[in-house]
C-alpha cells in the first residue's frame, strides 16, 4: 500500500514536468509554424506574381508587336504616297511646259484638262499623307506607352526573381526547424500519454475508503390543496318593463290623532284555595 501511494506520489510529479515541457513544445511547435507558413506563403506568392507578370509581359509584347506592324504598315504606305507625290508633281511641270509650247487652243485646252487632273490628284495625295502621318504619330505613343509598361513588368519580374532565392533560403530553414519542433513536440505527447496510463493504473490498484452512506430524510408529504369551486355565473335579470305612473290623487288631510290613555295594569288575580270537605260522623248505631 505504502509503495502504491510512492508510486502515485513520483508519477504525478512526472507527470507535472512532462506536462510543462510538452506545453512548452507546443508553443515552441505553434511558433515555428507559423513562421513557416509565412515564407512558405510569401515563396508562393512571389512564384505566382513572377508568372502573373511573365504572362502580362508576353501580352504587352504580342500588343507591342502588333502596333508596331501597324505602325510600318502606314509608313509604307506613307512613302508610296510621298513616291507618287512626287511623280505628279514631276508630270504637272511637264504638263504646264506643254501649255506654254502649244499651237493651237484645243491642244491647249485638252492639256489644261489633263493639268487640272494632275492638281486633283496632288491634293488627294497630300492629304493623305497628311492622315498618314497623323497615324503614325498615334501609333508612335502607343508604342512609347507599350515600351514603358514593358519596361515597369520586366524590372517587376526580375526584382521577384531575385528575391525568390532568399525567401526559399528562409522558407527551407524555417521548415527543418518546424519539423524538429514537431518531433520534440509529438515526443513530449506520448512521454505524457505514457505516464498517465501509469498513473491511472496505480490509481486503479489502490483501494478507495468505502463512503459513509448518508441517511436521507424522508421528504415531507405535501399538502393537497383542494380546487376552488367552481363560481356559479348568475344570469342577468331581465329588464322590467317601465309602467307609466298613474296620475297623482288629490291628498285629503289626516285628522288629528287622538292621544291614547294608557291602561292601568291589570292586577294579578289570586285564585283562592279550594274548600276543604267536611266528612260529617256517621252516627253509630246503638
Amino acid at each position: 500500500m505504502a509503495g502504491l501511494k510512492n508510486k502515485l506520489k513520483q508519477l504525478t510529479s512526472q507527470k507535472s514536468e512532462i506536462s510543462k515541457i510538452r506545453r512548452k513544445g507546443e508553443t515552441e511547435y505553434k511558433k515555428v509554424k507559423s513562421i513557416s507558413r509565412k515564407y512558405s506563403s510569401s515563396l508562393k506568392s512571389t512564384q505566382k506574381r513572377i508568372d502573373t507578370f511573365k504572362q502580362t509581359a508576353e501580352d504587352v509584347n504580342e500588343i507591342l508587336s502588333q502596333k508596331i506592324a501597324q505602325m510600318e504598315s502606314i509608313q509604307r504606305l506613307k512613302s508610296a504616297a510621298q513616291e507618287r507625290l512626287t511623280l505628279e508633281t514631276q508630270n504637272k511641270e511637264q504638263v504646264e511646259s506643254e501649255i506654254d509650247f502649244s499651237d493651237t487652243p484645243e491642244e491647249k485646252q485638252s492639256l489644261q484638262y489633263r493639268l487640272d487632273s494632275i492638281i486633283s490628284t496632288i491634293e488627294e495625295i497630300k492629304n493623305e499623307i497628311k492622315q498618314r502621318t497623323s497615324m503614325e504619330k498615334k501609333f508612335s505613343q502607343a508604342i512609347d506607352e507599350i515600351e514603358k509598361k514593358k519596361n515597369s513588368v520586366s524590372k517587376t519580374i526580375k526584382k521577384n526573381i531575385e528575391s525568390k532565392p532568399e525567401l526559399a533560403k528562409l522558407a527551407k530553414t524555417a521548415q527543418q526547424k518546424l519539423d524538429s519542433a514537431s518531433k520534440k513536440f509529438e515526443s513530449a505527447k506520448k512521454r505524457e500519454s505514457s505516464v498517465t496510463a501509469q498513473l491511472s493504473k496505480v490509481k486503479a490498484a489502490i483501494p478507495k475508503p468505502k463512503p459513509k452512506t448518508r441517511k436521507i430524510k424522508a421528504k415531507p408529504k405535501t399538502r393537497k390543496i383542494k380546487a376552488k369551486p367552481k363560481t356559479r355565473k348568475i344570469k342577468a335579470k331581465p329588464k322590467t318593463r317601465k309602467i307609466k305612473a298613474k296620475p297623482k290623487t288629490r291628498k285629503i288631510k289626516a285628522k288629528p290623532k287622538t292621544r291614547k290613555i294608557k291602561a292601568k295594569p291589570k292586577t294579578r288575580k289570586i285564585k283562592a284555595k279550594p274548600k276543604t270537605r267536611k266528612i260529617k260522623k256517621k252516627k253509630s248505631r246503638r
